[in-house]
């Protein structure tokens, strides 16, 4: 049942609608911003090996000193959470909000291999936070639910669908079960009118993807489960290199001359491969567009370099977020299976990675394979494969982690 009863609950359900309103003119200038100034440098890049500018590496350099500048003036801590840890936590502070933002935006704009999920969620968490801080009462589930319907409406924009938004916010979210329909309908409300003022301007930042329809086998269900293991050891490798780079980073102790060198080492991977520039949305259309033409190995370094890229600017201090990173290191992985592999069907294999890849982590298999169904246009039958290659995907990681954990306490014992 919903929660009727509590005065909160109530005035929630009557502000969800200007909280959805505000956080889709919010996700309108953020997104427009970000277009336009990332539009000036990094427009239409190629496709082939060494096709990018030369002179992104000393731009992204000088961003990368530029926000490690703003985060030292702004007095933002090292350690941020990210989006989902944001959402996890169902609270953004309101008054940091604003200056993580405005990191954010800087970071997207001079060439951050990231995306818009972290500035959707900490504005629209944000806005929320404020508005209970000020009309609502001194309780923790409603600060969550407030805070969580603000999340909704930003992400709402950023989405093909204000269903997925709130499916992802409410997986992730610490709600309990047991109220999630009580949480379902404010969000709902917010994501859609968020939806709504930003489809009437801009197109969904989560763009549709075209490729050829298939006809489901069942043969496609076994299909289904390799590539939630191939997921899974994706996601492993990206993990790897998060190390990796993390521990290289954390070498360079001057955030200054880290923003640098990180701003200088992502401009250095988008010179070599272009398409791991900025978010990946736009650019896993290019890739799909034009996989008649491009080489296995292509795409296979394009996956790495993104992967890099995007561990390189979050530990070089760059704010963004790493949701539609991910759908792209899925997606183009999907398309590195089909081309080894011809007779799994592109939609297929882009579909399935694009859901797996996330889903060895994210406890959001029900959103992430929608999305990723939906973006590539599958039917209800068509689906099936995916659902059980983001539960293979789950299962595989976790079974990974629990034997490498095994190791570790027989090596330390």
């Amino acid at each position: 049942m919903l929660p009727l009863d509590q005065s909160w609950y109530r005035r929630l359900l009557a502000l969800a609608l200007p909280i959805g309103l505000a956080a889709g003119v919010l996700a309108l200038l953020y997104s427009t911003i970000i277009g336009k100034g990332s539009n000036l440098f990094f427009d239409d890049p190629g496709t082939e090996w060494w096709s990018g500018e030369w002179w992104w590496i000393p731009l992204i350099a000088a961003g990368g000193l530029l926000v490690a500048l703003m985060r030292r003036s702004l007095k933002i801590p090292e350690e941020v959470p990210g989006a989902v840890a944001f959402i996890h936590q169902g609270w953004v502070d309101p008054a940091s909000g604003p200056r993580l933002v405005l990191v954010s935006i800087v970071s997207l704009i001079v060439g951050a291999s990231l995306g818009p999920s972290f500035g959707l969620v900490v504005m629209g968490g944000s806005l929320g936070a404020w508005v209970v801080s000020r009309f609502g009462p001194d309780d923790k589930e409603a600060k969550e639910e407030y805070t969580l319907t603000g999340m909704a409406g930003g992400l709402g924009a950023a989405f093909s669908s204000p269903l997925f938004a709130v499916l992802l916010t409410t997986e992730l979210s610490p709600t309990e079960k047991r109220n999630y329909v009580a949480a379902f309908i404010p969000q709902l409300i917010a994501a859609t009118l968020g939806f709504v003022v930003f489809g009437v301007t801009l197109s969904p930042l989560l763009d549709a993807y075209e490729v050829p329809p298939y006809t489901f086998a069942y043969t496609d269900l076994l299909i289904g489960l390799v590539l939630g293991v191939f997921g899974a050891l994706t996601l492993t490798l990206l993990l790897g290199i998060n190390n990796v780079v993390g521990y290289g980073a954390g070498l360079l102790h001057n955030p200054l001359v880290r923003g640098i060198a990180g701003g200088a080492v992502v401009g250095l991977i988008a010179f070599a491969l272009p398409l791991t520039l900025t978010s990946g949305s736009s650019e896993l259309k290019v890739l799909i567009d034009n996989v008649a033409v491009l080489s296995a190995a292509l795409v296979a370094a394009t996956v790495l370099g993104k992967m890099a890229a995007v561990a390189v600017s979050l530990s070089s201090g760059f704010l963004g977020g790493n949701v539609f990173p991910m759908i792209f290191i899925g997606g183009a992985s999907g398309v590195f299976v089909h081309l080894l592999f011809p007779g799994i069907p592109l939609s297929l294999a882009v579909a399935g990675m694009m859901a797996a890849v996330p889903g060895a982590f994210l406890n959001a298999p029900l959103s992430l394979t929608l999305i990723a169904a939906a973006t590539v246009g599958l039917d209800a039958a068509e689906i099936v494969p995916i659902v059980l290659a983001v539960a293979t995907s789950y299962l595989f990681f976790a079974a990974l982690r629990y034997w490498m954990a095994l190791r570790a306490e027989a090596k330390a014992a």
